[in-house]
């Protein structure tokens, strides 16, 4: 799922190697991501850093290769579902290839991480298109479900939990980078100087990324954003109690957690279903235990950023 991957990069310092994030926003990413195609992404970004190709045009192809995959994934045919998880993969391969490339070439920008996220979600809803169309010419077999929920419901359950995946992997991220790699939380500090860079001249895609922003601070933070008063729920004392846990086995946990959690990962776990030939076993378990588990990973976060004042009073007594 539509991951923007620069959604710390204006606020934190990770360590960079190539273009390739380190510090937090890695421990955060996707397995895949971090073992495979980041390397990957490091070899072509130095085959594109003599080149004048800049993020926003590998940014801008991703939807192009997303719309072959949604296509081929119409098919029946398994030979045809392995081509389309290989396209897609390919779009995702690029999609790691245009944040190291801005960072490689200091072209990190609030307009590029907004045109990021808009091809990102493009490629979502492309590549479900062809998951949609796929299962209206080719019915699946009953099941449980079958007598209260249709298909169509089903994959739209689906794609609604991978959308808060990535949703809530973005705000959290931002979070805690900002905390462990800055020492305090700019969630709210960075979405403030997004709204006050606004201007007649703004592009759709500043606007946007603003948007976005403020729907993860009314989701996580409950109140609509006011860049006058609105400050961000982590206390600074909750935030020097998570510094000192930041080695923690829980807190460990959270990244890891996170890895395996965000839009990312659903989207690997979707190509993982069309390379085996279990497109709709893998759809029914996004709509079922998928949902559980975002939801669970969610109220745990919530639960330990609340829980660090109580945390730091027990360590003083």
């Amino acid at each position: 799922m539509p991951e923007p991957r620069a959604a710390a990069e204006s606020s934190t310092p990770a360590a960079q190697s190539g273009g390739v994030p380190g510090g937090w926003k890695m421990r955060m990413e996707d397995p895949l991501n971090r073992y495979y195609r980041y390397p990957i992404a490091r070899w072509i970004v130095r085959a594109l850093m003599r080149t004048p190709v800049t993020p926003n045009q590998v940014t801008l192809v991703q939807p192009l290769f997303a719309a072959l995959a949604g296509y081929l994934v119409t098919f029946d045919d398994p030979r045809h579902l392995i081509a389309g998880a290989l396209v897609f993969e390919l779009r995702s391969i690029l999609d790691c290839v245009d944040g190291a490339l801005a960072r490689a070439k200091r072209m990190v920008s609030p307009a590029g991480h907004a045109i990021d996220g808009l091809a990102d979600w493009l490629g979502v809803v492309f590549l479900y298109t062809g998951i949609f169309w796929h299962l209206h010419l080719h019915p699946p077999p009953e099941g449980p479900w079958s007598a209260t929920v249709s298909t169509n419901a089903l994959l739209l359950i689906a794609l609604l939990q991978g959308a808060l995946r990535s949703f809530s992997a973005d705000y959290f991220k931002l979070k805690y980078c900002s905390i462990f790699e800055t020492g305090t939380d700019e969630t709210a500090d960075v979405l403030r100087r997004k709204i006050q860079a606004l201007g007649p001249s703004s592009s759709f895609f500043a606007h946007f990324d603003v948007f976005i922003g403020r729907m993860g601070h009314l989701a996580f933070e409950h109140e609509w954003f006011d860049p006058r008063r609105s400050r961000s729920s982590t206390s600074a004392d909750q935030v020097k109690q998570l510094i000192r846990e930041e080695a923690s086995p829980l807190t460990r946990l959270i990244g890891a957690l996170w890895a395996i959690s965000n839009g990312d990962a659903f989207l690997s776990m979707v190509v993982l279903t069309l390379l085996v030939n279990q497109l709709w076993l893998g759809q029914v378990f996004f709509a079922t235990g998928g949902v559980v588990w975002i939801v669970a990973v969610i109220w745990l976060n919530g639960w330990f950023l609340r829980g660090a004042s109580r945390r730091a009073k027990l360590a003083v007594a």
